[in-house]
């Protein structure tokens, strides 16, 4: 490609037109052909992003083939890394593809701001100097993250920076971004090829790669190239180049050098004419003498010595000699404020307030913590906890925490929220609020912007998303530490001193121009108020009528001037609690936790009401037992245990006590996903690409693995080589568990040494999978379950319990302990196998567990029997350690969403990421929760199926929203407004999946795959299900009903020879429809259907499986979609134990199943939800009818639900009147 035109027409094919393979977009202006037949870079523009103005950089890498393919996959992961680091001075990568039938590759990256104007920023870092410091900083930190990703930028001047103004009114506040990316990697390649046998015109074109940009003179840009690059520029035979990360180091220090000293043509005019007016065979020398020149400068430039040391360090000529972007990044750090002081006015000098509550660290510092060694409730632990804070907060940092303390600390949660201010010390980060009065007899405050208040703390291991966020401010001042008590009079301890304004302002999180991205958090933050509103309403104000009304019983009655109170402060629940459907009257609340205990005691919560509005379980608090209804405002408790209820305080069921921390751990996960753009766009507007270039192929199975066919495999492919995010769909009986295991194996044969991280919402799905994960693994393997230490025995698989922490730790001392002491045992005259004295079998069994050939290990010597005794004594001795060696050293992690939060005490590290993440259920939980695991890691891949059960209530959150229809708070009407966005934001996994085609699903660098064989039900029972919900798209029809994608592996009939009518059938509609007897009951039951089933399952030959062997052959489940039907089954001795909900039999399957629909009654005037209830939903229907493997059989009025149903009850009816069979109640009421 020679000329413009052909780029042109390349871009446009590509990304332009219409069919484009990666369309959407517009070409800005003309291509740019940087080095002509090599590298070619664009501008374009998103088509359908309205919202923003970001620019794509399009770079695209011509003749790239073999070699040159694996180098560009191996660059894009590294971008991806860095990507997820979401750094403020480095681009966003948007899209990434090699293209072999082109013979190309490109990236396209986001663009933030615009070129630099090269005079235009030396003239504000001259003004600014303490702005082009911090920039400075910002620049350095990135570079140091590229180098730790392996990636060097080789072309790193003035001119490769793009500056974005963040505040129209004040033009000197700006970001300045890293740009100019050339895929170092293939660029690398490309310029050491060329060498000394290189033609004339393959070196002229790779040294344009080096050549100014347009509006800088060449003089000027040659200085800011290391001198190692001068050799390969000038010299008339060329030598292959070599690189050093270094060169991106000087390239940044020459830029600087402008910002701080000026103008490299007006501080330096004659060593600069020099290198103008010199000839070709002179011109390097003269660089040479203009770059020395520029160092010997720094001495005079009356430069902060500290600063002046960094610059001089960075521009060391060898590039061996030069600092590392990490070195000079850590010297800037440790002499901030020595260099910012430099530039300080006399006002800036002031140090910042920061008030301490000593009475409020006496519990966190002096008790728990031990930091301090006197109490500061003494005036001698205050002086000390004084001494202590100055100390710990001698170089804070400030960090903005968006939604405060909330997922950090415990306590109420308006109080929470307002510590968004963060100083992160030596030890701990402190999370602070602006220091307020309230204005007395209103509901004002007064704000002292001069004080941040200290709040909280949590240690700083377990904080990393704070420690390490981009955007931060080093105080450049000492802090005054000065104890503060509520109420204390802080007006004349105020006046003349600083603002905390500017730093805030500084490091508060900008709305950026990604709008959509924004959007789409807003999204999720409602989903998670929702939540949090939710489980407000379910506490209660009270106070006491009367004691004693029998022995240590206490009426209670509702506060409605404390909840008034509450919800005024906040409209979102006032909003909530209007529909006494969503919260019921207190004493019926209480009335009907009661009426689902069945007999069990109803235990509450009970704490004293404080100054805070909202309540806080986490204190003091005691127990109660709910005794009477009195009426709808009053209930009876009595307290179990000691301590006495409160005359005024709050009340809630003691089964929400953990919803709490659940949903701190989401709030968590939310404030670490803000820091991660690449999931952000993953999740929102799913794309990936394909990294794969057939290195997961494998035609064969290996030994142990399941031999999954050409399809399969190929989907397999397609899960391993897609980055970053990858979603599958498993319809019912597919094997994604399965799949999922085989692809874990494969991935981890390739590469060792990865950490993966699986997740599921419930421990019932995730212990199947790990049952999986642990067969086909083997030992050498780590396969760690994590759970709670103290829940560990409630893992019930013995195979995955012996995986859980205390049971692996244990496992792996006693097979360290009894090896090693074997080995140990043997002399140095001794060898192996040791015919003479062979090992007892027992133990040469044990080392084979572990994949170690005990008969073959030669005696240890010296220095190895000398460690071996070292880690002998050790590992005996602490436990502990061990214990912690395995959580890091695992290599499959797997744990429930919430529980995942908690991995590694819930530290988190930007640089210590799982390199898989894999969600199991995705599509039934909710997107809070799938975002928990997610933020963990750099690469994705979520599992489900979203035409079965979706999250949780999701109809109810709909239906709440459809209330604030014309709300007369109008930030509360605005989220039904944002109706819509909200619903998408919560069903994340369907939303990925919406408006896919049959092209989508085969192609290698398509986001979405599905599985298209089940292997679960047979061929018949699968008929309805596959043709009602799995239909090809677009749909095609084949006798009337629809053709499904779904294909079944085989027929599984079923061994039942009674009752007769299931004799050789294995799908049967027991049909109710004008029998007498069968006619449903309000809330929802049907006694005759139960008497039905009841029959059904005792004349079952052979007999079924016991209820808890449901792996069993002959296993039997009963499903209905109704709680009081539900109990009707349980109450029969045949049905006990086999009873289940829809809800809770999803991902449970069964050899044979009986289902109970139970509505009868017509309304033809009415919706479905009036005929069939909540059973007419698409995803209950599916559920119910895919359980069984061998034999189903339903129960109800086949006419009402054909009739009245729906769209999707009318094709399963109609499929199953053609596959099955249809028996009438009465003809089955007759025959055994």
């Amino acid at each position: 490609m020679k000329n413009v035109a052909e780029c042109k027409e390349l871009i446009d094919r590509l990304f332009c037109r219409d069919e484009a393979q990666f369309g959407g977009y517009t070409l800005v202006g003309d291509p740019e052909i940087v080095v002509p037949e090599r590298l070619v870079r664009a501008t374009l523009n998103r088509r359908t992003e309205t919202h923003g103005h970001d620019a794509y950089q399009l770079t695209v890498f011509l003749q790239i083939t073999g070699l040159a393919g694996e180098l560009w996959e191996h660059t894009a992961r590294n971008l991806l890394r860095v990507g997820a680091l979401n750094h403020p001075a480095l681009p966003q990568i948007a899209m990434g593809k090699f293209v072999p039938n082109e013979d190309i590759a490109f990236t396209l990256t986001r663009e933030r701001g615009k070129p630099i104007n090269i005079d235009h920023t030396v003239a504000w870092a001259r003004r600014a100097p303490r702005r082009a410091l911090e920039h400075f900083s910002k620049l350095l930190d990135a570079l140091n993250e590229l180098h730790s990703a392996g990636i060097i930028h080789r072309n790193l001047t003035a001119a490769s920076l793009n500056t974005h103004v963040i505040d129209v009114w004040d033009p000197d506040r700006v970001e300045i971004v890293l740009s100019r990316f050339e895929m170092s990697t293939l660029m690398g390649n490309v310029i050491r090829t060329v060498g000394a046998g290189s033609s004339p015109d393959t070196v002229a074109e790779v040294r344009q790669f080096y050549t100014a940009p347009s509006g800088i003179q060449a003089e000027r840009h040659l200085a800011f190239l290391a001198p190692e690059l001068h050799s390969y520029l000038f010299d008339e035979h060329t030598s292959v180049r070599r690189d050093w990360v270094s060169t991106d180091v000087y390239g940044l220090a020459a830029t600087a050098w402008e910002w701080f000293c000026g103008r490299i043509p007006d501080v330096l005019p004659e060593p600069y004419a020099e290198v103008r007016q010199a000839g070709a065979a002179d011109r390097k020398d003269a660089l040479a003498r203009l770059q020395r020149a520029m160092v010997s400068h720094l001495a005079t430039a009356k430069l902060p010595e500290a600063l002046a040391h960094v610059l001089r360090r960075m521009m060391e000529p060898h590039p061996d000699s030069r600092w590392t972007a990490y070195t000079a990044a850590k010297h800037l750090d440790e002499n901030w404020q020595q260099i910012q002081a430099h530039w300080a006015g006399p006002d800036e000098k002031t140090p910042r307030l920061v008030a301490f509550m000593p009475d409020e660290s006496v519990q966190m510092l002096y008790e728990e913590r031990q930091w301090i060694r006197r109490s500061p409730a003494t005036p001698a632990g205050r002086d000390e906890l004084q001494f202590f804070l100055e100390r710990e907060l001698e170089d804070a940092e400030l960090v903005h925490s968006e939604r405060g303390a909330l997922g950090y600390a415990t306590g109420p949660e308006d109080r929470l929220k307002e510590a968004q201010w963060v100083l992160i010390g030596q030890r701990a980060v402190w999370f602070c609020a602006v220091l307020y009065d309230p204005v007395p007899m209103t509901n004002t405050r007064k704000h002292f912007e001069q004080v941040l208040v200290i709040k909280y703390l949590r240690d700083k291991d377990i904080t990393m998303e704070l420690v390490t966020a981009k955007r931060r401010r080093r105080i450049e001042s000492p802090l005054q530490l000065i104890p503060f008590r509520p109420g204390q009079d802080m007006s004349k301890v105020v006046e003349g001193r600083r603002s905390w304004a500017d730093l805030q302002e500084e490091v508060r999180g900008h709305a950026g121009s990604d709008t959509l991205n924004e959007m789409y958090l807003r999204s999720l933050q409602f989903l998670l108020n929702y939540q949090r509103v939710v489980l407000q309403a379910r506490s209660y104000p009270f106070r006491v009528v009367e004691t004693a009304h029998q022995q240590g019983t206490v009426t209670i009655e509702f506060d409605e001037d404390a909840d008034a109170e509450r919800r005024h402060a906040n409209p979102m629940l006032a909003a909530y609690a209007l529909d006494e459907r969503r919260r019921p009257r207190f004493g019926d609340f209480f009335t009907g936790l009661d009426g689902e205990r069945e007999g069990k005691a109803t235990l509450l919560n009970v704490v004293r009401r404080s100054s805070t509005r909202e309540p806080y379980f986490g204190g003091s608090g005691v127990t109660a037992v709910f005794r009477e209804y009195v009426d709808p405002q009053t209930i009876r408790v009595t307290v179990q245990g000691a301590g006495t209820i409160p005359r005024t305080g709050w009340i809630r069921h003691v089964d929400d006590g953990g919803s709490g921390p659940q949903l701190d751990r989401q709030e968590r996960g939310l404030a670490l996903l803000r820091a991660q753009p690449l999931l952000i766009e993953s999740l929102r507007a799913p794309f990936s690409f394909d990294l794969g270039r057939g290195r997961w192929i494998d035609p064969h199975p290996k030994e142990g693995e399941v031999d999954f066919g050409p399809t399969t495999r190929k989907l397999i492919e397609r899960m391993l080589g897609t980055h970053p995010l990858f979603a599958l769909q498993g319809p019912p009986g597919s094997g994604k568990s399965t799949l999922t295991a085989a692809a874990v194996r494969r991935n981890l044969a390739v590469e060792q040494g990865a950490r993966i991280l699986v997740t599921s919402q419930s421990n019932h799905t995730l212990d199947g999978l790990a049952r999986k994960l642990i067969q086909q693994q083997g030992p050498r393997t780590l396969i760690l379950r994590e759970t709670p230490t103290d829940r560990e025995d409630e893992v019930r698989d013995e195979l995955v319990r012996s995986h859980t922490l205390t049971h692996l730790t244990r496992s792996v001392q006693d097979a360290s302990t009894k090896l090693l002491r074997a080995r140990l045992a043997r002399k140095s005259y001794e060898h192996p196998p040791y015919a003479d004295a062979p090992y007892p079998r027992d133990l040469v069994e044990l080392g084979a567990r572990w994949w170690i050939d005990l008969p073959n290990l030669p005696p240890l010597e010296e220095a190895r029997r000398e460690l071996a005794e070292q880690w002998l004594k050790h590992i005996t001795s602490n436990q502990l350690e061990l214990s912690e060696r395995i959580r890091s050293g695992a290599s499959v992690v797997l744990a429930t969403c919430s529980i995942a939060a908690t991995i590694n005490d819930g530290r988190w590290d930007p640089r210590d990421l799982f390199d898989w993440v894999i969600v199991e259920e995705a599509a039934k939980a909710w997107s809070t929760e799938v975002i928990v695991p997610l933020v963990l890691g750099v690469r994705w891949t979520l599992i489900g199926d979203h035409l079965q059960l979706g999250p949780h209530r999701e109809e109810e959150l709909e239906a709440f929203l459809d209330s604030l229809r014309g709300h007369r708070d109008p930030l509360v009407a605005l989220e039904y407004e944002q109706k819509d966005d909200h619903l998408k934001a919560l069903r994340l996994f369907q939303q990925i999946f919406a408006d896919k085609t049959e092209r989508d699903y085969q192609q290698m660098d398509s986001a979405v795959g599905r599985i298209e064989k089940q292997f679960r039900m047979d061929k018949t029972i699968a008929e309805p299900v596959s043709r009602a919900f799995y239909p090809r798209v677009p749909p095609r029809e084949e006798n009337g009903m629809p053709v499904s994608f779904l294909e079944t592996e085989r027929y599984k009939p079923h061994d039942l020879t009674a009752p007769r009518f299931l004799r050789g059938r294995s799908l049967v509609w027991v049909d109710t429809s004008g029998c007498e007897g069968f006619g449903d009951e309000p809330r929802w039951r049907n006694p005759g259907e139960v008497d039905l089933v009841d029959r059904i399952a005792q004349w079952m030959q052979p007999s079924s499986a016991p209820p808890d062997r449901l792996d069993d052959d002959g296993s039997l489940a009963v499903l209905t979609p109704y709680k009081a039907q539900l109990d009707l089954l349980g109450g029969r001795d045949s049905l006990r134990g086999r009873e289940y909900t829809v809800h809770s039999f999803q991902g449970r399957e069964a050899d044979r199943v009986i289902v109970s629909l139970v509505r009868s009654t017509a309304d033809p005037s009415g919706r479905i939800e009036r005929n069939v209830g909540h059973v007419g939903r698409r995803e209950l229907i599916n559920v119910l009818m895919s359980r069984a493997k061998r034999l189903l059989v339903v129960v109800g009025d086949l006419q009402h639900f054909a009739t009245y149903g729906g769209e999707h009850w009318a094709t399963v009816t109609k499929v199953l009147r053609h596959y099955g069979t249809v028996v009438s109640a009465d003809e089955v009421g007759q025959q055994r």
